[in-house]
């Protein structure tokens, strides 16, 4: 399937505003102003995000909330990548804090290789 969107990699397809309002917002806050847009749009945000090393967590946040077949529209093969990386991140994210001891700190392995 050809992705249908993303060409331009410099325009945001959301306003300044919103974008500085999501980068402002906590990772948990960004899901709540990221369902406010359509999938299409949020799917779009997401890869503009995540094409750029500083915003890729907030792209990650994102496509986290799309569907697998919106992000293959938005992107292609790129866009289900992401998505994959996207959910597995918030798998893996779910593991690590059940596994983390109650005083936060991960143990320390002095095993060496």
């Amino acid at each position: 399937m050809r992705p249908v969107g993303s060409t331009d990699l410099e325009d945001c397809p959301v306003s300044e505003d919103l974008l500085k309002r999501l980068l402002e917002a906590t990772l948990s806050a960004v899901s709540d102003v990221g369902d406010q847009l359509p999938e299409r749009q949020r799917a779009a945000l997401a890869v503009y995000c995540y094409r750029r090393s500083h915003f890729r967590k907030l792209g990650l946040s994102l496509a986290s909330h799309c569907s697998k077949q919106a992000m293959i529209l938005e992107a292609g093969h790129a866009g289900e990548m992401i998505h994959m990386q996207a959910t597995d991140d918030k798998k893996a994210l779910e593991i690590e804090r059940q596994s983390t001891p109650k005083g936060g700190k991960a143990p320390v392995s002095l095993y060496v290789v």
